[in-house]
This record gives structure tokens, C-alpha cells and sequence, in this order.
């Protein structure tokens, strides 16, 4: 009888359990965990494994191009289906090397940006006039001519570029040779002021090595929380490395190798950085993909090109490195645990705090809409507040507390809500396109069909006579149908 009363505790024990896990992996121990003292309920949330295709990061390819061409919307699809966000698209402008360019290339630039977008993708711009060392480029008048005539479209299409490097000077844009007595830091501070004046001021322009942004600013301090994000040209400087790897200076990419990639390390925090690698000097001893991951983690690498050097690249297969930096380059966003309040009543503050991990090497560098979503279990209008929350500001390997406190509408109706958190791009045209908006690399959390992450938490609007009123000024709305 005993014995049997002993296994009939075990089985009773075990049916317990069983009934109170979670079957979506997230906060197995009996649901929702209640604080005592500050009165939140905690939900946690376990790490996904999977490769994850977010938006301006990862892996890319570059495309080639010119004044006439159009950029194939075929391939461009082939590289969003190998999980790519990125493409570099660099235009040859030869024949244009003392004249306007024709009438349709603004056009054209257009059709072309239009068609990365319809591939769910966005791109790095480049321009340049030659691909040989000994070729020609362009004077100063004739460039500064050449980025008046794309400004339109670079302001029409911004959503769609992650980036521009400077380019021009030079063979392949990279600053090293010029026919146009271009290669002098009067000329660099021409150009960069005048890309300055002709992008849109929520992106970046890249250069070449971290001395050209310091001799531009005027000190090699790197940017901080304080000063990154701002329209200034320090804040809107970043960097591109074409040698990456390939000796001790990447070809020249360091002058003092040590204090310049301390400098890029803080700096590439804030502003991209990206390249790829090349073909190493003859003797000198290849880099091993360990040291490769650990260069791209130190320095906060959020793009890599993925084609050149190919014979390097497919040594770093060895460990499994070259996958790694793939699944990790650039920002990796993860939940650790949400609080939120229980009781909730229309017109009464919702009070949500987020744990936020980045297992990436990078932040985040363009601005983003951080909006919380509350979904009626009725399938009844959709309530969305923006809270205004900066992800850029997860850094690698720092856990972030990100508090806010929103305020539900006086006339909501009550009922059930799931709360969701939508992190969608800025660009209106862009918005409601899932392919733009990140995914959490947590479990059980992603829609793919509509960009949410789902927190697992499901809310209870009830009226309560109790219930303190919401002071926030940022309050839930119904969401505008698309």
C-alpha cells in the first residue's frame, strides 16, 4: 500500500509539472512569474539557434553596374533566397568622366533602388570611374557635379540605402590613385562636405581608412552615447576596409595599428562598418578564420562581402568560423526577460521593461521605430504606441534594461490582448514589409507574415474602479490600415 501510494505522489507530481510548462519553450516554470514587491509579472524567453536574415547586416554581394544597365531584379531575388539583406551596388561612370551624366541616369538609379526594394533588400552605394589602378577618374567639378544630379533620388529612395561610401577618387572609389591630382586631404574634405550636403541626413557615408574621418573632423576622438546619432559629420562618417585581413596594416588601412583600431572598435559602435577582404602580399602568412571572427568581433563589423577574396574566405571554413561570423556579424537582438504589469484598465499606464541581450558584433546603426502592439484575441483593430525606445544603443555583449511606461485609451474596449513588440523601418515604404522589420533571435516569438515578435504575454483590459489614472504622454492608438 505503501508503495503504491509512494508512485501515486510520483505520477501526480509529474502530471503537474507537465500541465504547468510552457509549449512554446519560453518560461517553462509555470507561466508568468509575479514580483512581490514592485508588483510586475516576468515572462523569459530562450535563445534561438537559427540564422537570422535582419535588415542593413550580414553577409553581401556586390553588383556591378554603370550609367546605363539596369540592375536585375532575378539576381537580386537569388541573393534575398540565400538570406542576404544587403547588396553593393557599384557604378562605373567612365564614360562620364568630363560631362553630366545623361538625362535618365537619376532614372535609372531610381528603377534600380526600386527593384532592391521589391527583393525585400537595401543597398551599398559606391561610385567610381575606373576599376584600374592606372585608369582615370574624374576632376572635383565634374564629381560634385555628378552627386547634384542623384540627390533627388537619393532622398526619394533613402529607405532603401543602407549606406554610400565616398568612392569617386581613384581606382574602384578607394582614394588610392587619381589622375585629377584628387589624392590630398583638401579634396576628400570637398567631397565628404559635399556628400554631406546631397544625402539625407539619417544615413552615413563610409571612408576608406579611420585617419581620412580624423583629418575630416579634426580629432581622432571616436564617437560615445553622447555624440553619436546627430547630424554632425563625426556622427555621420563611418568606415569601410578593403583589405580586411590581408597583413598586419590591411594594406595601409592602419598607420598606428594599435591605436587606430581602438579608435574604430569605440567608433564602429555607432556608425557602420563593412568591407571585404583581399588577395595577401606575397609571404605573408594567411589569417586563420579564429583570428578573422576575433578581428570582426573586437572591431564591430556589421557587413561582409562575401565573394572576394574567395580562396581566404573558404580558409576560415576551418572551426566552423566562416559560419559564424555569417550568423553573428553585425547586431543579434535577443529577450532575456519582459516585466509587465498585471492589471491593467482602459485609460491606466502599462508598464513594460525589456531585457534586451546582442549576441552580434555590432549595433544596430539606423534609426528604427520601436512600437509596442496590442492584438485582440477577437481579432477586433490592432492598437500600436511608438515608444521610443533606441535600439541602436544595445551594444554587444552588454545586457540592456529598456523601461517604458504607455497609457491605454480611455474608450479601449476590454478584453484580452496579446502584446506584441514590432521593431519596423523608419522608411514609411518600408514599414509594413516584414522582410524589413528584425527578428528577435529568441524562440517561438517571430510572424513572419506580419514583422511582430510575439512576447507571449497575453493582457487583460477589465475596468477597474481602482485603478490609478495613466499619466504617460505616449499612448496606444488603433493602427491605420496599410
Amino acid at each position: 500500500m505503501k508503495k503504491i501510494h509512494c508512485t501515486l505522489l510520483a505520477a501526480l507530481a509529474l502530471l503537474a509539472v507537465a500541465c504547468g510548462s510552457d509549449t512554446n519553450g519560453n518560461n517553462p516554470d509555470n507561466g508568468p512569474k509575479k514580483d512581490p514587491e514592485t508588483g510586475l509579472k516576468t515572462v523569459t524567453y530562450q535563445l534561438s539557434n537559427d540564422e537570422i536574415a535582419n535588415p542593413e547586416r550580414g553577409l553581401f554581394t556586390q553588383y556591378e553596374s554603370n550609367a546605363k544597365d539596369y540592375v536585375a531584379l532575378s539576381y537580386l531575388r537569388k541573393l534575398r533566397s540565400e538570406g542576404k539583406t544587403l547588396v553593393q551596388l557599384m557604378y562605373y561612370l567612365d564614360d562620364y568622366r568630363d560631362k553630366d551624366l545623361p538625362e535618365g541616369f537619376a532614372t535609372k538609379l531610381e528603377v534600380d533602388l526600386d527593384q532592391v526594394r521589391e527583393a525585400g533588400m537595401k543597398a551599398i552605394l559606391r561610385f567610381a570611374y575606373t576599376a584600374k589602378q592606372d585608369g582615370a577618374d574624374a576632376p572635383m567639378h565634374i564629381i560634385k557635379r555628378h552627386l547634384d544630379q542623384i540627390k533627388p533620388t537619393l532622398h526619394k529612395q533613402v529607405g532603401v540605402i543602407a549606406c554610400v561610401q565616398a568612392g569617386f577618387i581613384g581606382a574602384w572609389g578607394e582614394w588610392y590613385y587619381s589622375t585629377n591630382g584628387l589624392k590630398n586631404a583638401t579634396a576628400y574634405r570637398e567631397l565628404l562636405n559635399k556628400w554631406l550636403e546631397v544625402l539625407p541626413a539619417e544615413r552615413c557615408i563610409q571612408v576608406r581608412t579611420p585617419k581620412y574621418k580624423q583629418d575630416f573632423v579634426g580629432n581622432a576622438t571616436p564617437l560615445n552615447d553622447n555624440t553619436a546619432f546627430k547630424n554632425t559629420p563625426a556622427a555621420r562618417i563611418a568606415h569601410h576596409n578593403d583589405a580586411f585581413m590581408t597583413d598586419r596594416t590591411n594594406m595601409g588601412t592602419y598607420v598606428d595599428i594599435d591605436k587606430d583600431k581602438s579608435y574604430i572598435a569605440q567608433d564602429a559602435l555607432y556608425v557602420p562598418l563593412g568591407g571585404e577582404t583581399a588577395v595577401p602580399p606575397s609571404g605573408v602568412k594567411w589569417a586563420t578564420g579564429e583570428e578573422a571572427w576575433n578581428e570582426v568581433s573586437y572591431l564591430h563589423w556589421s557587413f561582409l562581402n562575401d565573394a572576394y577574396y574567395k580562396e581566404l574566405l573558404k580558409t576560415w571554413n576551418t572551426g566552423g568560423y566562416f559560419n559564424k561570423i555569417k550568423k553573428f556579424l553585425g547586431y543579434r537582438l535577443a529577450l532575456t526577460k519582459v516585466e509587465y504589469s498585471e492589471q491593467n484598465a482602459p485609460g491606466s499606464d502599462l508598464t513594460v521593461n525589456l531585457l534586451v541581450n546582442n549576441y552580434g558584433t555590432a549595433c544596430m546603426y539606423n534609426p528604427r521605430l520601436a512600437i509596442l502592439v496590442l492584438s485582440p484575441a477577437d481579432g477586433g483593430r490592432e492598437y500600436i504606441v511608438s515608444t521610443g525606445l533606441d535600439f541602436r544603443m544595445v551594444k554587444p555583449g552588454k545586457p540592456t534594461n529598456m523601461q517604458t511606461k504607455l497609457k491605454l485609451p480611455e474608450n479601449m474596449p476590454e478584453g484580452k490582448y496579446k502584446l506584441l513588440l514590432w521593431l519596423p523601418d523608419k522608411d514609411k515604404k518600408l514599414q509594413e514589409n516584414p522582410k524589413y522589420a528584425v527578428q528577435l533571435a529568441n524562440t517561438t516569438t517571430w510572424g513572419e507574415l506580419t514583422g511582430y515578435n510575439d512576447l507571449n504575454i497575453t493582457l487583460n483590459v477589465a475596468k477597474d474602479k481602482n485603478a490609478k489614472p495613466g499619466t504617460s504622454f505616449l499612448v496606444f492608438s488603433k493602427k491605420e490600415r496599410p
